[in-house]
């Protein structure tokens, strides 16, 4: 768990986590809604996140990449076709999970930029009305 942000936990479930905020965040907001600490902070961790997922399925794409290179020069290569077959299903899995990642990712972090500005806005709004 981060000592910052109490929403950033078990880094090595991170696909997991970001589904668990996601369902907690609000659906959408108005244009005038101003995120919560509450609300920002699960958003923050909700990239970490997905940040730490996608990492996660890239590194782990490449690997399977460099394995499969090395198997070339194997004398028992080609494997069986299921075999093949399974790491192809696999690896188009991953890189759709990965790209759900990015766009979630990227998603998120212009909402809490929007946030931010709405935010700026509001508080001279609070200062005058005071």
């Amino acid at each position: 768990m981060s000592t910052t942000n109490p929403y950033i936990t078990d880094l090595g479930r991170a696909p997991y986590e970001l589904a668990h905020l996601m369902r907690t965040l609000p659906v959408s907001m108005t244009v005038d809604h101003v995120m919560t600490t509450e609300e920002r902070q699960k958003a923050q961790a909700a990239i970490a996140h997905a940040s730490n997922a996608n990492y996660a399925l890239l590194a782990g794409m490449e690997a399977i990449g460099n394995i499969l290179f090395a198997a070339v020069t194997n004398e028992n290569f080609p494997p069986k076709e299921e075999t093949l077959s399974s790491i192809a299903a696999l690896i188009t899995h991953m890189a759709v999970e990965a790209q759900v990642m990015q766009e979630t990712q990227s998603d998120l972090q212009s909402n809490l930029d929007v946030d931010a500005e709405r935010a700026a806005r509001a508080q001279p709004q609070k200062r005058a009305a005071k």
